[in-house]
């Protein structure tokens, strides 16, 4: 009897464990990025439409890394100088540092961008696929997103916009290797 109390419980305790896990892993491999297709020497930004925040308002900034690494560190502001100042706290902070949502990868096959990072909300914390298509070197459109194991396929039309900036936060972490 003792045995099957403890198989029980420890049945219960693998289920629960499974249940609180985030991703592990992200379904694109790290790849440095080499081409030309979008500067990074900046970061990418959203203007909202009004349907998620007011109309005008920037929104989701995401910055590129040369080791193809992306970085989400959040902010909704009025103005892309509010954006700038963001920015700056966030990397004086460096609070970014050590949150997994929000970091992520980035691959650039031909026009098609795609990358896959953390998303914040309720644990576990779960990754997300964004794909689009590049525009020009300063533009590109994500026209779907979907979970990283292939799930929850949404369609989009996020436009993003480049904004040349220095410094950009660093991309040490200690998520993704």
């Amino acid at each position: 009897m003792k045995y099957l109390i403890l198989l029980i419980m420890n049945m219960l305790f693998v289920q629960c464990e499974g249940l609180s896990k985030d991703d592990d892993l992200l379904s694109l491999p790290l790849t440095p990025y080499i081409g030309n297709q979008l500067r990074i020497d900046g970061y990418y930004y959203q203007i909202a439409d009004g349907s998620d925040f007011n109309e005008g308002t920037i929104y989701r900034c995401y910055f590129f890394y040369e080791n193809g690494m992306v970085l989400h560190p959040g902010g909704t502001e009025n103005s892309l100088e509010e954006m700038d100042e963001y920015v700056i706290g966030v990397i004086n902070r460096q609070n970014y540092v050590d949150r997994k949502y929000g970091w992520g990868v980035f691959v650039v096959e031909g026009n098609i961008i795609k990358f896959d990072r953390w998303y914040p909300g309720a644990k576990p914390y779960k990754a997300y696929v964004r794909e689009g298509v590049i525009l020009n070197d300063t533009t590109f459109q994500i026209t779907k997103t979907y979970r990283s194991n292939g799930s929850e396929l949404r369609e989009k039309d996020e436009i993003y916009y480049f904004r040349e900036f220095s410094p950009k936060p660093d991309s040490t972490n200690v998520y993704i290797k």
